[in-house]
């Protein structure tokens, strides 16, 4: 059995997305010497050509929704730990293996690698946190974009099987919090682990969403349901 599922979402709306993605996936593929994933990607370009090195290619039939598309992924899963992550990450070498080794060693039920090149530029207090914390540094806690990386979060199994399905009012911002969220709620321990690379390039998934003129609407336009379902952040 494959040890790690990998769902993936994207929009392969032009020749720049498509060459992030396959960027993503080919660093993903040589992070662990060819370590075979079970890579599951969703796809919202109905017109968009197939990923090679994928094991499951779906096209949901539907404008791009987050949630709605992790609910029909994690359908794919099989592994004893399943990755949440963005099209727009690169993969470091050995970012895996150091992961589960700090889950194993901390007893972590998820984690969250850490970025050096965070270019989301909605928090660049955070964006240094995640450059300067001592790469042997298990930190623990909820703190998201921080400890928990929206664009890259592995559970175990046994947390896969009672997290999802997702809230599917949440289509694009704010799921990580509602995730974070939870996974606080129910006693989970969860952490950044360091010494796991995982670098997140923010600003291409924006602009790709900004393009269909819904940027608003999956963004800060979602804040109104997380602070009605949890009161506060």
């Amino acid at each position: 059995m494959r040890e790690l599922d990998v769902i993936m979402t994207g929009f392969t709306g032009d020749a720049e997305t498509r060459e992030m993605t396959e960027a993503s996936l080919k660093s993903l593929r040589d992070s662990e010497g060819g370590q075979d994933f079970n890579i599951i990607f969703l796809e919202s370009n109905a017109e968009a050509e197939p990923y090679d090195d994928v094991d499951v290619y779906v096209k949901p039939g539907f404008q791009y929704h987050c949630n709605k598309y992790y609910n029909i992924g994690i359908s794919h899963a099989i592994s004893d730990y399943t990755a949440v992550v963005n099209n727009d990450t690169v993969f470091d070498v050995k970012w895996w293996s150091k992961m589960k080794k700090a889950m194993d060693e901390h007893g972590l039920d998820s984690a969250s690698p850490r970025s050096m090149i965070q270019q989301t530029g909605l928090n660049p207090s955070v964006e240094m946190k995640h450059r300067y914390t001592p790469v042997t540094k298990v930190v623990e806690g909820y703190h998201v974009a921080y400890t928990f990386c929206g664009w890259c979060w592995v559970i175990k199994k046994e947390v896969r099987e009672w997290l999802f399905p997702v809230d599917e009012q949440f289509s694009f911002f704010f799921n990580d919090n509602d995730v974070a969220k939870i996974l606080q709620q129910k006693g989970c321990k969860h952490a950044l682990v360091a010494s796991s690379i995982v670098n997140h390039y923010g600003q291409k998934s924006h602009k790709v969403l900004a393009a269909t003129g819904e940027y608003h609407k999956h963004t800060f336009g979602l804040e109104k349901n997380f602070l009605a379902k949890w009161g506060k952040y």
